[in-house]
């Protein structure tokens, strides 16, 4: 049994050291049914990990209750993880004129580089959208919802 509680200790300290990071990145450290367990409810939910349990031979109630993640309960694991991949959305405000360089570097932000020059016919990159490059500008937007 002591060494089912520290395998599985194992396993999860990628888990739990990873949480604080920007790019949440888990991998199993082993192929333990325990650790099958634990990932699934990291990286799925709760009900994939409950799931699993059901379709081995383990009775669920005992085995759900007897595991840890790295010391936290099966719950408290794919509640942690669910917050950390589901990165909060910051939305951009954009203020812009009728100019059609305005228009470039919205469509930039929101499209691609390559896709706004094509849509508006333009063949030179060296539109500067506010004092940045058009690569510059759209890379620093990358990913943020954009509100006009």
């Amino acid at each position: 049994m002591k060494i089912l509680f520290t395998s599985i200790a194992i396993a999860t300290i990628a888990f739990t050291s990873s949480v604080s990071a920007t790019n949440v990145q888990i991998r199993p450290a082993d192929d333990t049914f325990e650790t099958k367990v634990c990932y699934a409810a990291a990286t799925q939910s709760l009900k994939a990990a409950y799931n699993l349990v059901k379709e081995s031979d383990e009775n669920l109630n005992r085995f759900t209750s007897l595991l840890t993640c790295n010391g936290k309960s099966l719950a408290r694991t794919a509640k942690t993880f669910k917050k950390a991949q589901s990165p909060a959305v910051r939305k951009v405000r954009f203020v812009t004129d009728d100019a059609a360089a305005s228009k470039i570097c919205l469509d930039a932000v929101i499209f691609g580089v390559n896709i706004a020059l094509e849509k508006h016919g333009v063949k030179n990159e060296n539109i500067i959208c506010n004092n940045l490059n058009i690569n510059s500008f759209a890379k620093r937007f990358a990913g943020k919802s954009v509100a006009l």
